[in-house]
């Protein structure tokens, strides 16, 4: 199994000494991990997590702490409790957490897990279930890099049989795992069902799967890595060049999106999102979650949350009016000293006391030539839809528009009265 430590050293580029964090369960795949590492010179610490799930879980744990006690290995030990929701889900999230928390203890750059070639060959026919992207069809990756932690799979082109046999010829200790017996998960029904069909057909199968990773991998990478170039460090994308893109790029740069903000991500999501961008609407939403929309507007395209709106209204009085800790509305009547910074609305007759708020459907401005509807307005000058709801209106009691932030006041009113004022956005920290 010299090619393992080798793929380490010149494919991952663990370099000497360096720290490394080891999941190890008890089973075949994680103790011939563990055995294997021993033979180098990193410096590895293991983690072992008890799911609570099973009367054998304490054997497991015993096994893998005096084998480390044994060979002088640090040992961290985890209890895993799952009260509610999706258990392979929340354990996962769980064992992900306490795998990075010993990471920062020990100063550890690397962790590493006991994914082998069958587990691969479940995840892609998993995967193509489901559907995903590109990566995700691969099935999984040798190694990747998250916030200054790379996460490995040392034996992921390694099959079941031969980490079975090794562990057998180098007498390594270790339990059978009772929970992958059963079929009330997924990855067990495709173990039991499906596989040994599929290996029947092919001797070579396995090693075709490895192969077949290692191609999407790369293929992945390179498109990847042309999508990183053109986002540049932003999560937006840019409406004006995006048509020009190979379809392979326009895609992978919405799910590079849904990446970053942890979403699912399924072929589907994707072309129709993509559908989305293509088209020649302005603005346009594609709902993620409840507050979570991939938007696009005139220029560009990215996640937001966007909240709820919210009917909001104030009368306004003389001095400063605090909008809902968002704003500060300045109103003086009939100032003598008008300055630079404020905005003048002159009049004959308004029906007070006047009223600021958010933009409402019928709203309308007056011209001396006529009306027209904020909306097209908004329209004309390319507003986002989300800034459209962000913007303050000022009306009188009739409902008659008379400012709207950044983009207009009314001035068919007269000229025999006048009033000043200035809105200040509020900064949160």
């Amino acid at each position: 199994m010299q090619q393992i430590i080798d793929r380490l050293t010149h494919e991952v580029k663990i370099p000497a000494k360096a720290k490394c964090i080891v999941s190890v369960s008890g089973g075949a795949d994680s103790m011939m991990l563990l055995f294997l590492l021993m033979q180098t010179d990193y410096q590895i610490e293991v983690v072992h997590f008890n799911h609570m799930k099973r009367e054998q879980s304490k054997i497991e744990a015993d096994l893998v702490k005096s084998y480390c006690e044994k060979n002088h290995i640090p040992f961290h030990y985890y209890l895993i409790k799952v009260t509610e929701g999706n258990f392979h889900h929340q354990a996962h999230h769980l064992r992900s957490h306490y795998l990075k928390e010993a990471a920062k203890v020990a100063k550890a750059n690397y962790i590493l897990t006991a994914h082998h070639l069958d587990d691969l060959f479940e995840n892609v026919l998993m995967k193509l279930t489901r559907g995903s992207n590109l990566l995700g069809y691969a099935g999984m990756q040798l190694f990747h890099t998250s916030k200054s932690i790379c996460y490995v799979k040392p034996l992921l082109y390694t099959s079941k049989q031969d980490i079975l046999e090794f562990v057998k010829t180098n007498q390594i200790p270790y339990l059978n795992d009772q929970s992958n017996e059963g079929n009330s998960y997924l990855r067990n029904r495709y173990r039991h069902a499906i596989v040994p069909i599929m290996k029947q057909e092919n001797s070579n199968l396995l090693n075709q799967v490895g192969q077949y990773n290692m191609q999407v991998t790369k293929a992945f990478k390179y498109i990847r890595k042309t999508t990183l170039e053109i986002l540049n460090d932003k999560l937006e994308i840019d409406l004006l060049s995006y048509p020009t893109l190979d379809p392979a790029i326009q895609e992978d740069m919405i799910a590079y999106l849904l990446e970053s903000y942890r979403f699912n991500i399924s072929y589907e999501i994707i072309m129709q999102i993509k559908e989305m961008l293509l088209q020649n609407k302005p603005n346009a939403r594609y709902q993620l979650s409840q507050t979570y929309f991939f938007t696009r507007t005139y220029k560009k395209a990215l996640i937001k949350e966007i909240l709820p709106k919210k009917e909001v209204s104030f009368e306004v009085k003389s001095g400063k009016n605090k909008l809902a800790n968002v704003a500060i509305f300045t109103f003086l009547d009939n100032s003598n000293t008008p300055t630079e910074e404020l905005e003048k609305l002159c009049y004959n007759k308004l029906a007070f006391p006047l009223v600021i708020r958010h933009r409402q459907n019928g709203d309308k401005l007056t011209y001396d030539y006529g009306h027209k509807k904020l909306k097209d307005l908004f329209i004309d000058k390319k507003v986002p839809l989300d800034k459209r709801n962000q913007l303050w209106v000022l009306v009188d009691q009739d409902n008659q528009v008379l400012w709207v932030q950044d983009y207009y006041i009314n001035q068919t009113l007269g000229e025999k009265n006048c009033v000043y004022f200035n809105i200040k956005e509020l900064k949160h920290a």
